[in-house]
């Protein structure tokens, strides 16, 4: 790249990463294998609400080529999680049929998985619920009776006047969602390493997508401190929010690493993958929207509620961005939201691409088309009508500066090729005869029809929301051969995140890309940083790198002014590997 007169960032670059992913060289945690690594499995529950009665280890920990047997009496004396509400073993009480009773650690994979058809276990059954409602119903059984309800928590939000905005319609609309459960389907299943050092120092390797958050909650979930945990990202082979939070699985590894002495892999099968990592959490969302006759809206009241399944992780903080969607997109003088996050005996629910924006962007955008038919405009018009502008402030307090949500909206109705109108598409529901002024509709199946739908998206980047410091640091080192070192605690898991800080780096530098090598991924190498999620690594770490390489590129300049000789102090510049002066390109080192 070397002698292209372009900038790195701007143009088309193969990202860093995909020489060793296309070639078979990357190292993912399948991969790792460690001098004397023994193999664990888990044993799930055979109930989705149960009492454990007995534990019966004796048969399996005499299998030659078992070395450990594990259970709930092996836990830590606390919990761990979002909502300090889970336990690597459970020990006395299951709560769904993903819960890990007992794990096993031996020679082979295939050992431990014969061992723990030899655990024996008696259950004493309880009764379940598998619905918000039944979960919600008096005198449903409380999966987590210290809490003193199934509802975990519950989010309120209103702005303006909801009656007023009644009041103002021509029209109101009502309408009901169900959305189901999503799995992240990764194509590499999960994998995790463990080994204590002759110190009692661990090293996990794990694809997660929060190194150091995860640093810290296992240290809280272990009593290990927080120093003598590293963190060793390798390729990540599908996150979408899968590696976002700490589940069992990773304390479970951990302490087989312990309890054995010897460093222990845990590696999940395509059928164990489906019951042990977390699933989008399903919802039922009911929305009630209001316009007038000119087609601006007047009010929007969604409801939702969301099976979290039984026990709390990341999941349950997806309706702060459904709140944001619904008070902030479009302009919308009168809003309320709530949601309640509810316990189930279903499988726990985490993080997933998008977190709660493709629900809400979903009820939303389907709404603006019903609001747009009742109105007789067409849906694009009716959406530039009401959209978002620049420089403003919405009702909820988000700020809005650049904005061309309008232009893109135009751009795109202006390059597409619509076909039918609105009027030659069959939907009974919008024109059913009680849907008149004044009066509430219920939507009924529409016929399905081929077409071009449009919607737009609000996303708030960053996690200064949640956590009080969304920071992250980055160390830029350049040698005596020219080469940069970038050390940051940005975390790749696919999207690109290395290649664009050392685009960054490049750019700042004046160097090319090829003379940028970046390290990741390790919490006792890197700084410290949030991870891969809330749209916040270019943002927050792009920022990081090009504060770092300023400063190491103004050193860079004094140095070479120094060599260029005692009158040359303003009017460098770096670019292609060389120090040079503005005016006179040719005189430089």
């Amino acid at each position: 790249m070397s002698g292209h007169s372009g900038s790195v960032i701007g143009r088309r670059l193969p990202k860093l990463d995909a020489p060793a992913k296309v070639s078979g060289r990357a190292i993912y945690t399948h991969d790792v294998r460690l001098p004397g690594m023994l193999h664990g499995k888990i044993l799930y529950s055979a109930h989705p609400h149960a009492e454990i009665v007995r534990i019966d280890t004796s048969k399996a920990e005499k299998l030659p080529g078992v070395k450990r047997v594990l259970t709930g009496a092996d836990n830590p004396p606390h919990k761990f999680g979002y909502g300090k509400d889970n336990t690597p073993f459970k020990g006395e009480i299951v709560r769904s049929l993903r819960d890990e009773v007992a794990g096993v650690v031996a020679d082979d994979a295939q050992i431990a998985e014969e061992a723990l058809a030899l655990i024996e276990v008696s259950y004493r059954p309880l009764p379940a619920v598998f619905t918000v409602e039944e979960a919600l119903a008096k005198g449903a059984p409380l999966l987590h009776p210290d809490h003193g309800s199934n509802l975990f928590q519950d989010f309120r939000y209103e702005h303006g006047d909801l009656k007023a905005g009644e009041a103002d319609s021509d029209f109101i609309l009502e309408a009901e969602y169900r959305l189901p459960y999503v799995t992240h389907a990764c194509m590499e299943t999960t994998a995790i390493v463990a080994d204590f050092d002759s110190r009692g120092r661990l090293t996990l390797w794990s694809p997660t997508q929060i190194p150091f958050l995860l640093q810290r909650d296992l240290s809280e979930a272990l009593d290990i401190p927080g120093s003598h945990i590293r963190i060793r990202q390798t390729t990540v082979g599908g996150a979408f929010g899968k590696g976002l939070d700490i589940y069992p699985f990773e304390p479970i590894a951990v302490l087989m690493a312990r309890k054995s002495g010897k460093p222990v892999r845990l590696a999940f099968s395509r059928r164990e993958e489906f019951t042990a990592t977390p699933v989008n959490q399903p919802a039922e969302v009911r929305v009630r929207a209001g316009v007038r006759k000119d087609g601006k809206i007047t009010f929007r009241d969604v409801h939702a509620s969301l099976d979290i399944g039984a026990y709390v992780s990341w999941g349950t903080i997806t309706p702060l961005v459904m709140m944001e969607t619904t008070a902030s997109l479009y302009q919308v003088p009168h809003a309320r939201f709530a949601a309640d996050c509810v316990y189930t005996n279903n499988p726990i629910t985490g993080a997933m691409r998008g977190y709660g924006n493709p629900q809400s962007t979903f009820f939303i955008e389907t709404m603006m088309d019903r609001l747009a038919e009742a109105v007789g405009m067409d849906p694009v018009d009716f959406r530039i009508l009401n959209a978002n502008e620049p420089d403003t402030v919405t009702p909820q307090g988000l700020v809005i500066t650049s904005c061309g949500m309008k232009e893109c909206l135009q751009a795109v109705a202006s390059s597409a090729d619509r076909g039918a109108t609105s009027a030659d598409v069959e939907d009974e529901s919008l024109t059913s005869p009680s849907l008149r002024p004044g009066l509430s509709a219920a939507r009924s199946p529409a016929k399905l029809r081929r077409g071009i739908g449009f919607a737009a998206a609000l996303n708030v980047g960053g996690g200064a929301r949640i956590y009080r410091s969304d920071g992250c640091g980055a160390i830029v080192k350049v040698d005596d051969f020219g080469h940069v070192t970038l050390i940051t605690g940005s975390t790749e898991v696919g999207q690109g995140s290395d290649t664009v800080m050392a685009q960054i780096a490049a750019e700042e530098l004046g160097v090319s890309m090829d003379d940028v090598r970046v390290t990741s991924g390790d919490s006792m190498v890197c700084p410290p940083d949030l991870g891969a999620w809330g749209s916040r690594q270019t943002l927050m770490t792009g920022n990081a790198v090009k504060m770092a390489a300023s400063e190491a590129k103004q050193k860079l300049l004094d140095v070479a002014a120094g060599m260029m000789g005692p009158n040359i102090v303003y009017g460098l510049d770096a670019k292609d590997g060389r120090i040079f002066l503005h005016e006179r390109p040719d005189r430089g080192v």
